[in-house]
């Protein structure tokens, strides 16, 4: 059985179950609420941590875990639809944090509260340059939003060891209108340039075809190296700060990534990696909030890709929860305006990093 006609059966059956629900309720309600306590999240997130549980006790606390993930879809819309209004220049795209990404982050830290975690719902804003990166964020932080600040991180101005670059702040949802979700959901929001969104997007599809953690510092050290030196060359592109570790001299940064191309072959790697695409499509999509299911079988080299409409998001996050358990695949959901702007906030979807490969070659020739 071809891999897309699995998803669409999965699909199909959740469709057919949902629309089952919703005929035996008085209204309808598109998104997801809440339905455990704290302490009941925070001990699903305890379970999924401990490598001794039981099947039964893991697969008890996913259901959980989905619920309270599921439930961030209704403020994560609400916020990037707030900064697509006011940034209509800036790629503004959100995603459910991936269920793979979620058991990682709590096993490697068995100490994290799955209820504090503030990256289950995502909104990434992409700008041209780093002056535009700080005037979004200020003017984000000036605007009138009800939603409670909680932290911020400039890791622009102090790169992470790894060489990732980006600015985030963290809000806590906060409505007058759906007081069902005035509890600690919280909402990363993630500011960049295209160029450290180049990066890091070439970063995880190295990681994807190793199949390795690259982003959690997991994997080669010569290859996680090679990364953080082509942060540190594209810092200095943009006059920002040098990652920890590194030169800030372009020439001595340059001799070391050629050194560690020439012994492990990286950008011809990155190069050489295609992908069948088996649906494509630029049209503009009217719906704002229409959602796009990505999902990469790496083994096969294939993108498989559903779309839902918004009042489908009910169906669209049972399925997401449900294909994550296939193995050998990597899905994300993700909401974007249009099919364009999905592709250029996610090209490790589509392994379009030619970018990255191409500006990483001119400086190289250049200097």
């Amino acid at each position: 059985m071809k891999s897309q006609d699995k998803y669409d059966i999965i699909i199909k059956k959740i469709t057919k179950d949902w629309n089952k629900f919703i005929e035996s309720q008085d209204k309808k309600e598109k998104w997801i609420t809440p339905k455990y306590s704290k302490k009941e999240i925070n001990q699903a997130g305890s379970i999924i941590a401990n490598p001794l549980s039981t099947d039964e006790e893991r697969n008890n606390a996913l259901i959980v875990l989905n619920n309270w993930r599921s439930a961030h879809a209704y403020p994560l819309q609400v916020i990037c639809n707030n900064l697509r209004f006011k940034n209509p220049n800036a790629i503004v795209v959100q995603r459910l944090k991936r269920l793979d990404s979620i058991i990682g982050k709590i096993e490697r830290f068995p100490d994290m509260k799955l209820y504090r975690m503030q990256d289950l719902g995502g909104c990434r804003v992409i700008v041209d340059t780093i002056d535009q990166v700080y005037d979004v964020v200020n003017n984000y932080k000036k605007s009138r939003i009800r939603h409670i600040f909680k932290k911020e991180n400039d890791y622009i101005q102090s790169p992470k060891p790894s060489g990732y670059r980006s600015y985030h702040m963290v809000y806590q949802f906060q409505s007058d209108k759906k007081e069902t979700y005035n509890k600690n959901i919280l909402i990363e929001i993630q500011f960049r340039t295209k160029l450290q969104h180049i990066w890091a997007t070439a970063l995880e599809t190295m990681g994807i075809y190793t199949n390795k953690n690259l982003k959690a510092s997991q994997g080669d050290k010569d290859i996680l190296r090679f990364f953080t030196l082509v942060s540190s060359v594209f810092a200095i592109q943009e006059n920002t700060n040098v990652c920890p570790g590194t030169s800030n001299q372009l020439n001595e940064l340059i001799e070391e990534i050629k050194d560690l191309d020439q012994k492990h072959r990286i950008i011809d790697t990155l190069n050489g990696i295609k992908i069948v695409i088996n649906h494509i499509s630029s049209k503009k999509i009217n719906d704002k909030n229409v959602y796009f299911m990505l999902i990469l079988d790496y083994l096969n080299r294939k993108v498989t890709i559903k779309t839902f409409k918004s009042s489908e998001i009910e169906i669209a996050t049972q399925a997401y929860s449900e294909i994550e358990k296939s193995a050998d695949i990597n899905v994300v959901l993700v909401s974007a305006i249009s099919f364009d702007s999905l592709k250029e906030a996610y090209p490790n979807y589509f392994a379009d990093i030619s970018g990255f490969v191409r500006i990483l070659k001119d400086i190289m020739k250049k200097y």
